[in-house]
């Protein structure tokens, strides 16, 4: 009645209302009347209560390959959005254009996040012993019995015993008055109790602490390739200010700083391989992302990290497809890419994600101090505990064994 998640198992008729009225309904295949099959949302087809566990356990597993998955994805988007940001502050040269930034995202991303959907569990008993994610506890209940006094029930018909429900516009004037009303605020800024799918530790290390640590990498890598062949970064900024002429262009004007000229071709290939350093450099810190994130209760450390060889197909597909759009020529001009990139500049990039690995662990070792998990306790065999009725019968057989 509070609000908290039921479920219900029966197989007889006298069990179908609450089949009907629980959040999950399950009936029994083989003992189960036709009755309550119809009434629930799911049928335990060999009738072994072990299943329901087993069921629980693939679901628990399902949320949190989603959440990694999430976590990810959402990585990426910051070292995408910041050298937009720069380009228009700073300025710069744009480090990404759109088809690049499209090949990041429909390209080795979703084959690598996608991998995912095949990632076994950390252990073995790890998930089933890890609280519910949205435990029934007094705060719970607090808030719930609060939540249900700001939100009185609708009117009932005498007619059908139905809730009221009120017309088109009513619901069209209850929606833009809402956000006026005290009771909406409450809603909308309470805490809610247990886990959520996208919580703020997801998003803090998506976007403060992963993605600031990526962008670092891909702006090192830029201006190294564009020092490389002799433009600095304070250059690039004055090439990109002047309004007066488009640089960094096939037939952009030449530019001479202290002597030495720089021809459009030569401005055009400088910026395309600088393009492509940040491309590698994006796709590298998102492998090391990748395992990262299959650790979310342990050290990212171990074999459990190297079990799911979908990972492996993902970022290899991955890599096919830069070094395709980077390396074969009818392609590289499509996407803005310069085939005479060299690897050395993806060191730089495995060195951030080093950082990044080292990171993480500290980061791990300091949320077990500071936020320790609480396990559930594991029960071992059957455990029966002395009641009155249990205690009363016990007497019984003593005194007629007297």
């Amino acid at each position: 009645a509070l609000g908290h998640i039921c479920g219900v198992t029966g197989d007889g008729v006298n069990d179908s209302p609450a089949l009907k009225k629980a959040d999950l309904g399950i009936a029994m295949n083989e003992s189960g009347s036709d009755v309550s099959k119809e009434a629930a949302s799911m049928i335990l087809l060999d009738d072994n209560f072990a299943t329901i566990v087993k069921g629980i356990e693939e679901g628990r597993l399902i949320f949190a390959n989603l959440k990694k998955s999430i976590r990810y994805t959402v990585t990426h988007s910051i070292p995408e959005v910041i050298p937009q940001i720069m380009y228009i502050i700073v300025p710069l040269p744009p480090m990404l254009t759109s088809i690049m930034i499209l090949v990041i995202d429909l390209g080795f991303e979703v084959m690598a996040a996608l991998s995912y959907a095949w990632e076994p569990a950390e252990s073995g008993s790890s998930l089933m012993r890890l609280p519910p994610r949205k435990p029934v506890t007094m705060r719970s209940i607090a808030m719930l019995r609060a939540r249900a006094a700001r939100h009185p029930p609708p009117p009932v018909d005498p007619r059908t015993g139905q809730p009221r429900q009120p017309g088109r516009v009513r619901r069209v004037l209850n929606a833009v008055r809402a956000p006026f009303t005290r009771v909406w605020w409450q809603d909308l800024l309470e805490r809610p109790e247990g886990e959520i799918l996208v919580d703020g530790e997801l998003l803090s290390w998506s976007y403060l602490e992963a993605g600031l640590i990526s962008t670092m990498s891909l702006i090192v890598v830029f201006f190294v390739v564009l020092n490389h062949h002799g433009i600095s970064p304070r250059q690039a900024r004055l090439m990109a200010k002047d309004t007066s002429n488009a640089y960094f262009n096939k037939d952009s004007p030449t530019y001479t700083y202290q002597g030495r000229e720089f021809t459009g071709e030569q401005q055009f290939y400088a910026l395309n391989e600088a393009r492509t350093g940040i491309l590698f450099s994006i796709y590298i810190l998102q492998v090391f992302n990748l395992f990262i994130c299959k650790a979310r209760f342990r050290l990212p450390f171990g074999r459990f990290m190297f079990r799911n060889v979908r990972t492996f197909y993902g970022f290899g597909g991955g890599l096919l497809l830069l070094v395709l759009v980077t390396y074969i020529p009818p392609l590289n001009t499509v996407f803005n890419s310069s085939y005479k990139s060299i690897p050395l500049y993806w060191l730089i990039a495995v060195g951030f994600g080093c950082l990044l690995l080292a990171y993480a662990t500290a980061r791990m070792l300091v949320l077990r101090k500071s936020r320790p998990i609480k396990w559930n306790r594991t029960i071992d065999g059957l455990h029966m505990h002395p009641t009155i009725w249990s205690m009363r019968q016990r007497t019984k057989s003593i005194d007629v064994a007297v």
